[in-house]
């Protein structure tokens, strides 16, 4: 959907050790952040834009979808839940939040784009209408009139996560739970890429993401986990290929 065009790519900070595994010493006591997207809808499968349209829920594969997450990651000692203020957003939590009994908190740092006149339409239309929606979709740091560019989300959804990477009381696994493009880039910001790519990552409906935060705000997080479904998604289309 997004063709922007390719930036030169950032060097890796000078003063920290990256690529060490949760089993790693280092690792203890650090601030886990778990970013999951919300489940399968509707507008989903027909490739609506549904940014901050209220009341759309998961359809029957977004809440087998939700719940095979949550069974996959039972036993991870979650601590806190956050997540985007949509009824996507809040029933995939429901559904991870069984068993554990947290309050789940809002952030409206982590709510989906906002496509402002493009909420409800379908993108494959708006790739051949072209005009506005062409020039925004190539550039991430434009976007029509009330619409949100992809920079400014990317400035309030890595906001959220210092925030929570250092929110007192939150304890050691913080969930957040949000949408794909957001989490594209917040993974985008901390790996350093270029914002222009962000078409190269696909996350999957209720794939789970996994930043490891040191203590010291001053040093980079370490991505422990990309993308990752249980089962893989692309697995099955991958094997009827």
């Amino acid at each position: 959907m997004r063709l922007f065009g390719s930036t030169k790519a950032q060097r890796t900070p000078d003063g920290h050790r990256f690529g060490r595994d949760l089993a790693h010493e280092t690792h203890r006591g650090w601030r886990k952040l778990v970013l999951i997207r919300h489940g399968q809808t509707d507008y989903n499968v027909r490739h609506i834009h549904q940014g901050h349209i209220p009341g759309i829920p998961l359809n029957e594969e977004g809440q087998r979808e939700a719940a095979a997450t949550a069974a996959a990651i039972r036993d991870l000692p979650l601590t806190a839940i956050v997540v985007s203020p949509l009824q996507r957003t809040m029933e995939t939590a429901g559904y991870i939040n069984e068993g554990r009994g947290l309050t789940i908190q809002q952030d409206k740092d982590l709510i989906e784009v906002d496509f402002g006149p493009y909420a409800g339409q379908c993108w494959d239309e708006l790739d051949v209408r072209g005009g506005e929606w062409a020039r925004f979709v190539r550039d991430p740091r434009y976007a029509p009139k009330g619409v949100e560019s992809f920079e400014q989300v990317q400035r309030r959804a890595v906001r959220a996560m210092e925030h929570w990477r250092m929110a007192p009381n939150m304890g050691e696994w913080v969930a957040l739970v949000t949408h794909s493009d957001l989490v594209k880039l917040i993974v985008q910001h901390y790996i350093g890429m270029p914002l222009d790519n962000e078409p190269r990552l696909n996350l999957d409906n209720a794939a789970v993401s996994i930043f490891a935060f040191p203590p010291d705000p001053r040093h980079h997080p370490t991505l422990i986990a990309f993308n990752w479904t249980s089962p893989a998604q692309w697995l099955p289309t991958a094997t009827k290929a």
